[in-house]
């Protein structure tokens, strides 16, 4: 007696990078059980994250995903973090949620130009996040915010990191990560790790700051709502 035709499958969930139904580790053996699989759950938007070399990304890209971006997973050591510059007048300190309104307009200006951003939207919920893990930003003489960086520990996962445009290249993002490397460290931590669009600034920096790329890189798609006709 042969066996059943292998099917396609997933966990659904809401999706950390864009304003879609997740399908959390998809696994598809061939375009009809992928198909299958789609004609059983709610309608789109769906969006999925998958590496490069897996062979479920061109049936996807098939079934029309369009993809949005791509991202790598960068980590270094804490130990021998490169020590941070002076910068005068900045402080860096724990974030408040009094300030979810500045945070809320820095965010926006961080995060311009990244496509996961752009598919995220705001409200993103970091602007209610104070103490959740290690949560700081970096204040101006004039109290203004200049960046935030938001990150697990002790796992050392970097979670959420942008500098205001107007505040780039003086150190504000290596400031706020040396600072993040020292509370990291001292819950044990021994890594900082992020996930990052490749071939954008915030790649560039990291490597920087001695970050190297661990895994495969990823791609993420999206199939978007259906536009209903006449509209």
């Amino acid at each position: 007696m042969s066996s059943a035709a292998p099917e396609a499958t997933c966990q659904p969930g809401p999706s950390p990078t864009a304003r879609a139904l997740r399908l959390e580790g998809l696994r598809a053996p061939d375009a009809a059980a992928l198909r299958a699989l789609l004609t059983r759950l709610s309608e789109p938007p769906w969006d999925v994250e998958l590496a490069d070399d897996d062979p479920a990304l061109p049936l996807v890209r098939a079934e029309g995903f369009e993809p949005y971006a791509r991202v790598a997973v960068m980590a270094r050591p804490i130990a021998n973090f490169p020590r941070a510059p002076y910068i005068g007048g900045v402080e860096v300190v724990d974030y408040s949620n009094d300030d979810a309104d500045a945070f809320t307009a820095l965010e926006a200006a961080a995060m311009d130009g990244l496509a996961a951003f752009a598919e995220m939207g705001q409200p993103t919920g970091y602007e209610q996040a104070a103490g959740f893990d290690v949560f700081l930003v970096a204040r101006g003489v004039d109290g203004d915010l200049l960046g935030f960086a938001q990150t697990m520990t002790p796992e050392g996962w970097i979670n959420w990191f942008g500098v205001s445009p107007d505040a780039r290249r003086i150190g504000i993002g290596h400031l706020l990560l040396a600072e993040t490397a020292r509370r990291i460290a001292d819950d044990r931590g021994s890594h900082l790790v992020a996930r990052v669009e490749v071939d954008t600034p915030g790649q560039a920096f990291l490597s920087a700051l001695g970050f190297r790329e661990r895994g495969s890189r990823h791609t993420l798609l999206i199939r978007r709502a259906e536009t209903p006709a006449g509209s």
